[in-house]
């Protein structure tokens, strides 16, 4: 015990901070390449029961009103979010396609773009119905995919709320609204957009949405839908 107290005495806090990073590396190292694993814990990213993807997927076929085909971008708009996915107007185009697919007029939204974090979210909505504003946090790290399906649920949020659909749990009508993004015809870009992304440091990891790819897959079961 004595040598312990005596080693920590004379180790500086760079030291700790050095010995802490070979210790992440080798867990890393590890988990990867012995068992196998994914850098990523499963214990990182919240679970949603398959009990209550059942409960929002039989809300939403009590409530919605009609049934809605696949979303496919327009391989223009696609095409120019590819050269360049920071363009206001672009991204403005986009969220009007998105909301037409809905039977939203989305010329009365406003997009506010910004790469400042906003708290646990990619993306942003407030309105009063006269006025609505949406905003979108977009990081380096974000494709294409992940800018449809944060756009994607934000007007879902506006759908949901011109329909009268909801539950009175926050966090419970958060997993309500990526399920009925899935249900109204995003999946595809709900899946690839909420797939675990590197993050800003080395070996940390992140995601966007409030549901998992598999989860996307469970809705589209439900529903009667094989995923691609």
């Amino acid at each position: 015990m004595n040598t312990l107290f005596s080693f920590l005495y004379h180790i500086g806090i760079n030291d700790i901070f050095t010995l802490l990073s070979f210790i992440g590396l080798g867990v890393f190292l590890f988990r990867r390449f012995i068992l196998r694993k994914s850098p990523v814990p499963s214990s990182a990213f919240s679970k949603v029961s398959r009990e209550l993807l059942e409960e929002c997927v039989c809300l939403l076929q009590k409530k919605e009103r009609r049934d809605f085909g696949e979303y496919v971008v327009p391989p223009e708009l696609l095409a120019s979010l590819k050269v360049r996915l920071d363009d206001g107007d672009t991204l403005k185009e986009l969220l009007c396609d998105i909301c037409a697919h809905l039977g939203i007029d989305g010329e009365f939204i406003k997009l506010i773009v910004e790469n400042e974090p906003l708290p646990d979210r990619a993306g942003e909505i407030s309105t009063d119905l006269a006025f609505t504003t949406i905003r979108l946090d977009l990081k380096p790290r974000h494709s294409v995919d992940t800018v449809i399906a944060v756009l994607a649920h934000e007007a879902i949020h506006l759908h949901l709320f011109y329909e009268g659909i909801h539950f009175r749990d926050p966090w419970k009508n958060e997993i309500l609204t990526d399920t009925a993004a899935v249900y109204c015809g995003f999946g595809e870009y709900i899946y690839r957009g909420y797939a675990v992304m590197q993050g800003e440091f080395a070996l940390s990891y992140q995601k966007v949405g409030y549901i998992r790819q598999e989860d996307v897959r469970v809705i589209q079961e439900l529903m009667g839908r094989g995923g691609n």
